[in-house]
């Protein structure tokens, strides 16, 4: 569950708001080796909001487009440096896209993105906060009901929550049990597993 609030400078084209907004939804929301089920369920608990201030000030060159990003997602998710890295990227990636010059973005300071992390139960949907485990749990619930096997090729392994491809070589998110190592695509697949094996009070 995450939310993306774009701000767009008014040297930004008024053609892109919709087109910026459902790329940026299907950037944070497509991952090959991903079952559909999760993805499209990630896609309905991510929202792209794009605004545009009334005013903006800042430095350098006026008449070149700027953008701000803001991220907000559990904090379970965002305290990882992977997860920075790769939402920074992708979002500066998918932005400087709609760019005449897509390099731009990489070479001048114009897209800044920020990443807000919420803390346990500061978080609301259905009428009630959830945790973050509540999220893993909501966006797999329908692909781990379903009952369907994924295969893993050669060298990889299937998160059990989510049904992801990991490759093991690289793996560093992983819980042995029952003498059966299993490999998680992100701490918070892995924190559902747990608790999941836990045994209820």
């Amino acid at each position: 569950m995450m939310t993306v609030e774009l701000f767009l400078s008014p040297t930004v084209p008024a053609t892109v708001d919709a087109e910026l907004a459902e790329r940026l939804l299907r950037t944070l929301t497509t991952e090959d080796g991903a079952p559909e089920q999760v993805l499209g369920k990630a896609r309905e608990l991510t929202h792209v909001v794009v605004h545009r201030p009334a005013a903006w000030a800042t430095g350098g060159p006026g008449d070149r487009p700027r953008y701000l990003a803001r991220v907000t997602a559990p904090g379970a998710w965002v305290n990882s440096p992977e997860f920075g890295a790769h939402i920074v990227a992708a979002l500066t990636r998918t932005i400087a896209g709609t760019e005449p010059d897509a390099a731009r973005l990489t070479r001048e300071p114009h897209c800044v993105v920020q990443i807000v992390g919420l803390r346990e139960h500061a978080l609301g949907v259905l009428g009630a906060p959830v945790t973050s485990g509540e999220i893993v749990r909501m966006m797999t619930r329908e692909f781990r009901d379903s009952g369907v096997t994924v295969e893993a090729p050669e060298g990889y392994a299937v998160d059990p929550v989510c049904g992801m491809t990991v490759e093991i070589a690289s793996a560093r998110i992983r819980l042995t049990h029952d003498g059966v190592e299993h490999y998680f695509c992100a701490p918070g697949c892995r924190k559902v597993f747990a608790e999941d094996l836990a045994p209820a009070d």
